[in-house]
Order: C-alpha cells, then sequence, then structure tokens
C-alpha cells in the first residue's frame, strides 16, 4: 500500500475514533443518539 494513502487512513480513523469514540457504529445506535430515544415502532 502506498506510504501516504496508509498514513491518509490512520490519520482519518484517528480523527474518527475523537469525533465518535470506539464504540460500535451500529446505524440504530448513531441515530438512537441524535434523536435521544429511539422507539421500537419506528423500525417497522
Amino acid at each position: 500500500m502506498k506510504k501516504w494513502f496508509k498514513k491518509f487512513l490512520e490519520k482519518l480513523a484517528d480523527t474518527n475514533k475523537e469525533n465518535f469514540g470506539s464504540g460500535r457504529m451500529d446505524c440504530c445506535e448513531v441515530n438512537q443518539q441524535s434523536n435521544g430515544s429511539y422507539s421500537k415502532s419506528k423500525k417497522k
């Protein structure tokens, strides 16, 4: 892998870790965090 691309990916990963934490980026969890609550009726 090219050195510049590897460095770019590492920097991107570090930035994402700072912004989103090291938790799982599940679509339901992200939706729950942004809306404050998540009801099962929204899943349907």
